[in-house]
């Protein structure tokens, strides 16, 4: 879910059933009773894949709960330390992230800064700041993208009076 959706923990936490749309595919993240958005950008609607709605249908189907992790602790409302109704459930997948070679100091927010790559390569910056929910393209830029693929523009080979080479490229490419 975190990975899919772009989720921070505290929201997957306390993420309740009421919150998901999945007749159109979203997760609101607005202000619950148990949930405060951490800022105004961070309180929106979430688009999420059909194929993580049907998984979350199935899910919804054997619930007992008003709460998408289920967790016989009650959320603690008004709490200034972080803590989770579902620690269990987080602990139990960081042993299998690390397990499964995930060494970072945080790796649920590896997770998240994975997904937010994932974004920006295939849809660009402004799209992967906008699934991560960042007030600013900034802060996505700088912390939050790898970019692994090398962009450049080519002209390198014109600058350096390699013309043909340009006219070979553009030739094979509305070839």
């Amino acid at each position: 879910l975190a990975v899919s959706a772009g989720l921070r923990r505290n929201e997957i936490d306390k993420l309740t059933w009421r919150q998901i749309d999945l007749d159109r595919n979203t997760i609101s993240l607005a202000a619950t009773k148990y949930f405060k958005p951490k800022s105004e950008n961070s309180g929106t609607l979430v688009s999420i894949d059909p194929d993580l709605t049907a998984m979350l249908r199935g899910y919804r189907a054997k619930s007992k709960g008003e709460f998408v992790i289920e967790s016989n602790n009650a959320p603690k409302l008004r709490s200034n330390v972080p803590l989770y109704r579902a620690e269990r459930h987080f602990k139990a997948l960081v042993k299998w992230l690390r397990a499964n070679g995930n060494e970072a100091h945080k790796p649920l927010h590896t997770l998240r800064k994975e997904a937010g790559s994932l974004v920006n390569q295939k849809h660009g910056l402004y799209a992967a700041s906008h699934f991560l929910r960042h007030a600013d393209i900034q802060v996505t830029s700088a912390h939050y993208v790898d970019n692994k693929e090398i962009i450049t523009s080519g002209l390198g080979a014109l600058l350096a009076g390699n013309v043909e080479s340009i006219s070979k490229g553009k030739d094979a490419r509305h070839a």
